[in-house]
């Protein structure tokens, strides 16, 4: 369905690999090479810097032989060491060693520094993450080779795809990290030894203190008074970019004689240079979040304040939430080893609602990040041609997920056959996100300087400051295009074309930042705009262009033409996703709320813990999105909603997952060539009891009883599940060539047919229920199939009170091994397969989401457990801020399944065959109800 490129015109050089990979290999040393995996393109080069230098350090001091005997002895091994203790600088060393010389030829490879003709004669290669993730996809890593992994706490989807990808060449890793519970990284990298040291000092340890304070609140005039007088330099340590320039406005009003400054990530590193270099006196304030001060050493630092608030990716249902939540000991830990044994008089105060024994903290495992990202794993093990669980990632990969991820790529034509496809590895090869890379590929030469340097920017939210000014580049109804018009004012107010490291690129003078102090533009969001744009032209083989002019009517209507016509994003229709999910418009985008908005959809759990979904993009026109609409042809459906002439034929127009019209057309008659398809179809809404049928009501007892059989028989009778019964169905209906002869149809179940009369009678002899505690406790027959073994098993329907206090003595013996139900009602169900699992799910707040189940296994369960599963699931979508009508009416647009579910909630075939309504012109009533 998906209108993609079958011919591929473009022509895509990847500029991070080695110009000529047989010329690299060839002149791989004896020794293998160093390859040193860096986080970010900052820590390339400090890594770079310290390689040349050769500066005494704690490190060296406690560790030095060893790590040298080590790194002789080709062994792997961790280096867990705190701030001030020399770990980057230890690289020298262990290269020296492993290399068998001191002649080191270094070379950095990053964003902003491609490979040269010059790459295959160094021997100390620095590499980002996502670079050393490219080198292994081309094979420019080999077993000989060994792999020093900076920083390797500061986890990310591609450093640990980089793990595992390292694991499956067999290469030896040496990693370096800080305050962290080495145990996991030791097993996983199978590492010789973990050599641990600080700089702590016991003599100097801070004086820390819990305060129950938000962070503005606890700025008071007697805090900063005490900051004044005892000359103190003060860092504060918060989680949002907003908080952080909060804080430094409010101590630079107040108290102006504390030189105040902040750093986030959309900073450039000149703007506290002079803190980092000792240059800025006493009294000092700096606030920083907690990710930009992570390789950042401030001098003269003796007071830190801590936020005990962080935002985290959490993966639910496969999607990437945002979440508040506190921090955890590592984070804690470091933010405060800053001064905490470092300095004499150290202060340390934490703000939290928590009860911290900062005494108590113990550094704790990684949190990982390679869940969320499986579209990246998808790519790469095609790119390999291995699949997914042949890797031996750090992390369980969401199988499910993976899955849609590779079905999604195949189906745009990137994945063939298990492999990237010429199309795929086109995309690969750009240096952007896989959808602006299709977009990219696929557009004309007057489109590309604008999609290059939107492709460039996170978004538009991330590129400006709460109070801005977009007068005059504002394009309605396009973030994309809005942000691209401010890169392009900044070029022309105050850019030039130049060289960085021999390569062009767009640079700034001085004056950008007072431009972008008065548009309220991050100038950081600007430099590296700059910088990937002029890797993208690079990569195209393209001149980066002089001059940068404003989008237009005329590019937006090209671009929202390509967006219509490839649709590489997430798509939101009148705030609904395909799905049915709810996802609003962002307060910070120049979108308006109705109609077909294409970009990024992002979830964050709002103040109640619900995931919410938010869209920032472009408005593509309803007409663009018609004309690429695929038709389908006619397809054969049973509307059990439709009381006279349920048998439809329906006919869908859709575009991307949308159902955005359908046609209904009544059967009666079953012509030639569908008639086995629609005795299907009833068979099956038979088995479902959605039939309008007498048949339906007079067997279900039966079909009860039979099922019923089957559990307590523990799978010795004929099983009578949702295929079962829909081809016995189908059996009977097989003279059946209409609606009327289906109506007058004898339709029957015989319970002889699957349970013996003998084996009945000795069934009905199995007790219903068991006494514990004076209680009569319901005993749920089932059948269990592990390992293709089938087990009858016996479960306890048991109160919760009760549950929680059992014992294993209580237990009653049965003809079969025992387990354990509790039906919580709104709450859900607790299975365990034993007590101590049971009674460690019931002291959870909440019961776990049901695991989805197939129809056929949904059948099977209980009268009880159906009803309570059924309860739960409404009370969970209430909860999320679900409404069952609104679910409804998105599934029957988004088109997607419903087997099993209630019949008020099943796609397809809803209304007369009318149009939606969606392209029309909005209705304000509506509008303020939908609000």
């Amino acid at each position: 369905m998906y209108a993609l490129c079958s011919v591929m015109q473009r022509k895509v050089t990847d500029r991070y690999l080695p110009p000529d990979r047989d010329a690299f290999v060839a002149a791989e040393p004896p020794t293998g090479r160093l390859i040193v995996i860096a986080p970010t393109r900052a820590a390339c080069e400090t890594i770079e810097l310290a390689l040349g230098l050769r500066i005494p350090t704690i490190l060296e001091k406690q560790h030095g032989s060893e790590i040298r005997a080590l790194a002789a002895a080709r062994m792997g091994f961790g280096i867990v060491a705190g701030t001030g203790t020399g770990k980057t600088l230890s690289i020298r060393p262990i290269a020296e060693t492993i290399l068998g010389t001191e002649t080191l030829k270094v070379g950095v490879v990053n964003r902003e520094r491609e490979a040269t003709p010059e790459t295959p004669s160094w021997n100390v290669i620095v590499v980002t993450t996502g670079i050393a993730r490219r080198w292994f996809q081309d094979g420019d890593i080999l077993p000989s080779d060994t792999l020093v992994v900076d920083e390797i706490h500061q986890t990310s989807a591609e450093l640990e795809l980089c793990l595992a990808l390292g694991k499956r060449v067999g290469c030896r890793f040496i990693w370096l990290s800080a305050t962290v519970d080495p145990t996991f990284y030791a097993r996983y990298l199978n590492a010789a030894a973990v050599l641990e040291t600080s700089a702590f000092d016991p003599a100097k340890a801070a004086d820390v203190k819990i305060v129950r304070k938000d962070p503005l609140t606890f700025l008071d005039d007697k805090f900063l008074q005490q900051v004044v007088k005892e000359k103190r330099g003060v860092g504060m340590f918060l989680p949002t970019r907003a908080g952080v320039e909060q804080a430094a406005e409010l101590v630079g009003d107040r108290f102006p004689r504390i030189n105040s400054a902040f750093y986030h990530g959309g900073e450039p590193i000149r703007v506290i240079r002079p803190f980092l270099e000792g240059e800025e006196k006493k009294p000092y304030f700096l606030s920083m979040t907690a990710a930009g001060q992570s390789a950042l050493n401030v001098q003269g630092l003796d007071t830190v304040v801590i936020d005990d608030t962080r935002f985290s990716n959490i993966i639910e249902r496969g999607k990437n939430v945002l979440t508040k939540l506190h921090l955890g000991a590592n984070e804690i830990l470091q933010m405060a080893g800053r001064v905490h044994g470092r300095v004499a008089g150290g202060r340390v105060f934490i703000l939290s609602d928590r009860d911290i024994q900062f005494s108590a903290l113990r550094p704790t495992a990684p949190e990982f990040q390679l869940a969320g990202d499986s579209e990246r794993v998808a790519m790469t093990c095609a790119d390999l041609g291995v699949a997914a669980d042949q890797l031996d990632l750090p992390v369980p990969l969401d199988r499910v997920a993976y899955r849609k991820a590779v079905s999604l790529l195949e189906q745009r034509g990137i994945i063939e056959n298990g492999r990237l496809s010429r199309y795929g590895k086109a995309v690969e090869a750009m240096p952007v996100d896989r959808p602006w890379a299709e977009l990219l590929v696929n557009a004309d030469d007057e489109l590309v300087p604008y999609l290059a340097v939107m492709s460039s920017i996170e978004s538009l939210h991330r590129m400006t400051r709460e109070d801005r000014d977009l007068s005059g580049v504002t394009v309605p109804g396009s973030d994309h295009l809005t942000a691209y018009n401010l890169y392009a004012e900044a070029f022309s107010h105050c850019g030039y074309i130049g060289e960085v490291y021999g390569l062009p690129r767009h640079l700034f003078d001085e004056s950008i930042e007072r431009w972008a102090e008065q548009r309220g533009v991050l100038v950081k969001a600007i430099e590296d705009a700059a910088l990937a744009t002029a890797s993208i032209f690079r990569a195209l083989g393209m001149e980066l262009p002089t001059k940068m002019v404003n989008a237009r009517d005329h590019i937006y209507r090209k671009f929202t033409e390509l967006l219509a016509q490839y649709m590489p994003f997430d798509l939101v229709i009148d705030e609904q996703t395909a799905d049915g999910t709810e996802a609003r418009v962002s307060k910070t985008s120049v979108c308006g709320s109705w109609g077909p908005i294409a970009g990024d959809l992002r979830y964050f759990a709002d103040r109640s813990g619900i995931p919410r979904a938010a869209i920032e993009g472009t408005q593509v026109p309803m007409q663009l999105i018609l004309r690429y609409a695929t038709r389908s042809g006619a397809e054969l459906i049973y509307d059990p909603r439709r009381k006279h002439g349920p048998l439809v034929l329906k006919r869908k127009l859709e575009y991307f997952g949308f159902e955005l019209e359908s046609e209904l057309e009544t059967v009666e008659d079953f012509p030639p060539e569908l008639a086995g398809e629609a005795r299907r179809i009833l068979a099956e809404a038979l088995a479902r009891g959605e039939a309008r049928h007498f048949a339906v009501k007079k067997n279900q007892d039966v079909i009860q009883e039979i099922r019923e059989g089957y559990k307590r028989s523990g799978g010795e009778t004929k099983r009578l599940g949702l295929a079962e019964l829909t081809s016995l169905y189908e059996e009977q209906l097989a003279d059946v060539n209409s609606m009327d002869d289906f109506k007058s149809a004898r339709l029957s179940v015989e319970k002889e047919r699957f349970i013996p009369r003998e084996m009945r009678e000795r069934l009905e002899r199995l007790p219903s229920y068991v006494t514990v505690r004076d209680r009569d406790v319901e005993i749920d027959y089932d059948v269990e199939e592990r390992d293709g073994q089938r087990l009858g098993v016996a479960r306890l329907r048991l109160p919760e009170k009760i549950a929680r206090s059992l014992t294993e003595g209580e237990i009653p013996k049965l003809d079969r091994p025992v387990r354990f139900v509790v039906l919580r009602g709104q709450r859900g169900a607790v299975r365990a397969d034993d007590l101590a699992e049971l009674q460690e799910r019931l002291a959870q707040p909440w019961s776990p989401d049901e695991v989805e189940e197939s129809p056929d296994d949904q059948a099977m369960l209980s009268l009880a457990e159906r009803e309570v599963r059924r309860i739960a699931g409404e009370f969970r979508r209430h909860r999320r801020g679900g409404d069952p009508r609104r679910s409804g009416r998105g599934a029957r647009r988004g088109g997607g399944g419903g087997g099993g579910g209630q019949r008020g909630f099943r796609a397809g075939g809803g209304g007369s065959g009318q149009a939606s309504s969606r392209h029309g012109k909005s209705d304000p009533k509506r509008r303020r109800r939908g609000r």
